[in-house]
């Protein structure tokens, strides 16, 4: 059995992709720039889609080490690239300066589950200033930018996409940039990866929790997906220990219950989400020139 089907919980295109698997429909790539890779999955058909467990479209995936052992030259370098790959799956747009709402989704009381929320919170909105002030927003230059965080189901008694739909049929933004914690599959993936597709999202995938999926079918419009994954599940962590040891076979095999899953963060959680939140915010707001964080 393989990894993928063995231990499923993981929304990471790249490590759902066997790289012992060839698929006619699926295009990847890798490049190392210094201390960072970045990989490039397209899935092109749903034969291909049904192998990776991920819908037809691109995933690319950058990595890179621990944001707090990276120097401000390095921490500069991975925004450009980061920058680079957002830009490059970006829907085009008629207008020169395009409407977008950014939808940070997730539970802020929950650490692990708080990146969307604290990354939109550090974002500043413009498109009210369309409205309001036209030259000033003009002068300003930049996108008309609208952010929500939808909370989550427990909280609001409304799915995120229930709410995200709402502000969509409002605001008519050109499309939606959704940011979102995920699940791993490998434990170094955890605060130091992060995925961007073209394909939308479905919150709670990787635990095995879905909710209403924000993508193109739902919402009418493009949606593109920012992830970092923050959990692993506990039996992964315990096979890989097993397997290291020489251990397979039946006891690897047991793990696999899915009745006695649960899940695994870092201790340092909390500062990890700190500084992501404040890496993306700052992604996003050069990639539509928004104004600095006050």
């Amino acid at each position: 059995m393989d990894e993928a089907n063995r231990f499923p919980r993981t929304d990471l295109a790249a490590e759902r992709r066997r790289a012992d698997l060839y698929l006619p429909g699926t295009d990847y790539r890798e490049e190392v720039e210094g201390r960072f890779t970045v990989s490039r999955i397209t899935v092109g058909d749903e034969v291909s889609a049904r192998a990776v467990g991920r819908p037809i479209g691109r995933y690319l995936t950058v990595a890179f080490p621990p944001l707090a052992e990276l120097s401000g030259e390095e921490r500069d370098g991975l925004e450009k690239i980061l920058l680079r790959e957002i830009c490059s799956v970006l829907p085009r747009c008629r207008a020169a300066k395009p409407t977008v709402l950014i939808a940070g989704l997730g539970n802020r009381a929950i650490v692990s589950d708080a990146i969307g929320p604290e990354t939109v919170g550090r974002i500043t909105a413009t498109a009210h200033l369309f409205e309001q002030d036209p030259e000033l927003f003009r002068a300003l230059g930049c996108a008309a930018v609208a952010t929500v965080a939808p909370g989550v189901l427990a909280d609001t008694g409304m799915e995120s996409f229930a709410l995200v739909a709402g502000v969509c049929r409002s605001l008519r933004p050109d499309y939606v940039l959704a940011i979102d914690a995920l699940a791993a599959r490998s434990a170094e993936r955890l605060m130091t990866t992060v995925q961007i597709a073209d394909t939308g999202i479905r919150p709670g995938s990787g635990i095995g929790n879905a909710r209403a999926a924000l993508d193109r079918s739902t919402l009418g419009i493009p949606v593109i997906s920012l992830g970092v994954p923050t959990v692993v599940e506990a039996a992964t962590l315990v096979s890989d220990c097993l397997e290291r040891a020489g251990v397979t076979g039946e006891c690897v095999e047991a793990l696999t219950d899915p009745r006695d899953c649960f899940y695994v963060t870092p201790k340092d959680v909390d500062l990890s989400v700190s500084r992501l939140s404040r890496l993306l915010s700052d992604v996003i707001s050069k990639l539509f020139c928004l104004p600095a964080d006050l």
